[in-house]
C-alpha cells in the first residue's frame, strides 16, 4: 500500500493525485473483503432528499443495496450503508478535522427507522446498526500519533452526539487511534468500535446516574497503537469486527418516492 501511495505521488495534477490514492485503497478492499460488501465512493441520500458530501469510500450492502447513478458519481441510500472511510494524503491537523467533520455530516443522516423482517414463524422489528466513520491517511504531516491523539479529543468534544463520533482513525506504517473502554471496578479492557457500543455505553451510564443507580467505574479513552508495519492489517481486522456486528436494513426505494408509504416487510 505504501509503496502504491509513493508511486502515484508522481501524478502531477492534486485531483489525479487523490483520486488515485483512493483508489488504491478501493481495489485492496473490493479485493480482499468478501463480496457481500459493496466498495465504491460517491454519494449518499436519504428518503427526504438529502445528500452527503462526495464520500472517499463508501462501504455498502453488495446483496440488498442498489446502486444508482447521477453521470459518474455513485448514490446509495443511506439505510444500505454500513459506513464511510474518508482517505487523506498527508494527515495534518486540518485534514483530520476536515474527515472528522464529514463523518459527522454523514451519520447526521442515517436514520433510526425500524424495519420490519417477516419469516414463517413470526414478524420482528429491527432497528438498524449505526454507520461507522473512518479517517485513514497515508502518512503523518511533521506531526506524531501523539498529536493526532489530542486533535480527536479535541475534536470530540465539539461534537454534541456520540451517535456522531469518528470510529477509528489509521496512518499507514505508524499506527491507529480507537477508543476503550476500562472498567476500573473490574479490572477489565474493552475494545470499543462499534458505533452502537459507544453509544449503549454512554446512554447506559447517563441513565443509572439519572436514576441515581450504583455503576461500576469506567473509563474511557483513546488508546495510541504505534504498530508500525502491522498497522494495516490492524486496520483490516478492526474493520471486519465493525461489519459483522453490524446488520442493516433492506433499502426501501418505495419511501424514496413517497415517504408517506407504509413500510415494506422484508422477507427472510
Amino acid at each position: 500500500m505504501l509503496a502504491r501511495f509513493k508511486e502515484s505521488g508522481f501524478i502531477q495534477h492534486n485531483g489525479d493525485k487523490g483520486e488515485n490514492r483512493e483508489e488504491i485503497l478501493i481495489e485492496f478492499l473490493r479485493n480482499h473483503l468478501p463480496s457481500r460488501y459493496g466498495i465504491t465512493k460517491g454519494e449518499v441520500i436519504t428518503q427526504k432528499g438529502e445528500r452527503s458530501h462526495a464520500i472517499d469510500i463508501i462501504i455498502y450492502d453488495a446483496v440488498n443495496c442498489p446502486v444508482l447513478y447521477a453521470g459518474k458519481t455513485s448514490i446509495l441510500p443511506i439505510e444500505g450503508v454500513y459506513g464511510i472511510i474518508e482517505v487523506k494524503s498527508t494527515l495534518s491537523k486540518p485534514e483530520f478535522v476536515d474527515a472528522a467533520s464529514k463523518i459527522e455530516s454523514f451519520k447526521k443522516l442515517a436514520p433510526r427507522d425500524l424495519g420490519i423482517i417477516a419469516n414463517r414463524d413470526a414478524v420482528t422489528l429491527h432497528r438498524a446498526s449505526r454507520p461507522f466513520g473512518i479517517v485513514m491517511g497515508y502518512q503523518l504531516s511533521k506531526n506524531s500519533l501523539n498529536s493526532l491523539k489530542e486533535n480527536w479529543q479535541e475534536q470530540s468534544h465539539k461534537v454534541y452526539d456520540v451517535n456522531y463520533f469518528t470510529n477509528l482513525v489509521c496512518v499507514l506504517g505508524e499506527g491507529l487511534l480507537h477508543y476503550e473502554q476500562v472498567n476500573l471496578s473490574k479490572g477489565l479492557k474493552e475494545l470499543i468500535l462499534d458505533t452502537d457500543e459507544f453509544v449503549n455505553l454512554v446512554l447506559t451510564a447517563h441513565k443509572r446516574d439519572d436514576n441515581n443507580e450504583d455503576s461500576d467505574e469506567i473509563l474511557l479513552r483513546i488508546i495510541n497503537e504505534s504498530v508500525k508495519d502491522r498497522t494495516f492489517g490492524r486496520f483490516i481486522t478492526y474493520l471486519l469486527i465493525m461489519l459483522t456486528k453490524m446488520k442493516l436494513n433492506v433499502p426501501d426505494l418505495s419511501r424514496y418516492i413517497d415517504p408517506e408509504l407504509p413500510i415494506a416487510i422484508t422477507k427472510e
